[in-house]
């Protein structure tokens, strides 16, 4: 059996380095923090944090010091040897969805009521609040690996004498995406997907370099603005939309943007065979969905239709898009379509595809290191399968004093075909993907070479 150690660290030193205090930092310009830190705190920078004129039995933050990337200062940050269990949850239900807040929860045994919030004789008293940084790390192999890096939510304190817990529930950046209203943007002009993300992180101050990796994504026209209306994930999620590309925090706490092209290069990395204590493979008439319109806003609707899908299934209506950023009628038409080809026949997911970590080295090592995106190959007779996969969601459940590691997957089926190419792949006339090595009509031959296409 191959069982790693795990370190679960909160930050609740009196001064804290990368937190955050929701509803109470100002997220525009210079960030006041409750006096619940201190009454003399006063600056917040995101990554890494330098507070101004700390108590003076608190040695001034260094700054280029990460609070991540250092041991914790606090006697009581290292809570591992309290820990009853670890709960980790992040990713999202299918390759169409938006990928929501990671959460973590972590169960304390906490007889004594030291990581109670109300319990004002605690040594931690006043510092047991939300907003607090958390990381849960395993080491195996002498390697330690981050799998989960981000923030304190909520704490509740159960004194019963069947309980006498502490738990914590922790979120990552996609919570605060999605309560903070950016201040008005005026508009960009021409702009990338991935500069337009770096704008609203920027935005809410999510600034350090180390914490954001963002690809260059498609170029929007017309640009995007924001009259502090919408939340950051609302506008994200916005570019996405017609993208199509992946915005998540990775399990070290980095905010990532994928352009859409990004997953079809990966090559696998790792195989789980026959190891999976549960899976379930299902597919279901609901999720299916041939016909897709998208509409560049103010302008022309383009429509798309897979009709032998409707034959098999029956007409069903899916996304409807209306967007500022679909820059012409080609791009709307070509969007319509790949949609369309992701949803018009039955493409069953993975879910709940559970394994032991503890079974072998290789797979500790494997259950530690993979995030959300990764490619992977499932080669399992009970499941019936051997074939590559993406990964959509993880969980992790660690128990029995760290002895037990439980994983599962949610994932999806590689496809076939390349990712589209707004403007240039062709479709054939019943509304589906042309091959740019057909000859027989109704396939459409003509520039072959430009479609990215291939069946």
């Amino acid at each position: 059996m191959a069982t790693a150690t795990y370190q679960v660290s909160i930050g609740w030193e009196a001064v804290p380095a990368d937190s955050f205090m929701l509803d109470g930092s100002v997220l525009d310009g210079t960030d006041q923090l409750t006096n619940q830190y201190s009454d003399s705190l006063d600056v917040l920078t995101f990554g890494i944090s330098t507070f101004a004129a700390p108590p003076a039995a608190v040695p001034p933050a260094v700054a280029g010091t990460d609070v991540f990337s250092s041991t914790f200062d606090a006697v009581y940050s290292d809570v591992s040897d309290v820990v009853r269990s670890v709960s980790i949850k992040r990713g999202r239900d299918d390759n169409l969805s938006t990928f929501g807040a990671g959460e973590a929860t972590v169960v304390l045994h906490d007889p004594d009521g030291d990581y109670n919030p109300l319990n004002t004789s605690s040594p931690l008293s006043p510092n047991v609040v939300p907003g607090r940084p958390i990381r849960v790390e395993g080491t195996f192999g002498g390697t330690a690996y981050g799998v989960y890096k981000r923030f304190v939510r909520s704490i509740e304190y159960d004194p019963a004498k069947d309980a006498q817990t502490t738990t914590v529930h922790a979120q990552d950046l996609m919570l605060y995406l999605s309560r903070a209203k950016p201040p008005v943007v005026t508009n960009t002009g021409t702009i990338t997907t991935g500069a337009a993300i770096g704008t609203v992180l920027t935005a809410i101050d999510w600034t350090e370099a180390q914490y954001r990796t963002l690809d260059t994504g498609d170029t929007i026209n017309a640009g995007f603005s924001s009259n502090a209306a919408n939340t950051g994930l609302a506008l994200i999620e916005g570019f996405l939309e017609t993208e199509r590309g992946e915005f998540f925090i990775s399990r070290g706490g980095t905010a990532i943007y994928r352009d859409r092209y990004d997953r079809y290069a990966r090559t696998s990395a790792g195989t789980l065979t026959n190891v999976a204590t549960g899976a379930v493979a299902a597919t279901d008439l609901t999720n299916i969905r041939n016909r897709a319109s998208v509409t560049k806003t103010g302008s022309g609707t383009a429509t798309a239709t897979d009709y032998i899908s409707v034959s098999r299934y029956g007409l069903a209506d899916g996304v409807a898009i209306d967007s500022t950023y679909i820059n012409d009628a080609a791009q709307g038409t070509a969007l319509a379509q790949w949609i369309v080809s992701q949803t018009a026949n039955p493409t069953p997911p993975v879910r709940e595809l559970r394994y032991t970590a503890n079974v072998s080295n290789a797979m500790m090592v494997h259950a530690l290191s993979r995030d959300l995106g990764d490619r992977i190959t499932v080669v399992d007779t009970a499941l019936a399968s051997s074939a590559d996969f993406y990964i959509e969601g993880i969980e992790h459940r660690v128990t029995n004093g760290g002895k037990l590691h439980d994983v599962a997957y949610t994932m999806t089926r590689t496809p076939a075909a390349s990712p589209i190419t707004f403007g240039t792949s062709r479709v054939y006339s019943v509304g589906r993907f042309g091959s740019p090595t057909g000859t027989v009509s109704p396939w459409d031959t003509a520039n072959t070479t430009d479609d990215i296409f291939a069946f």
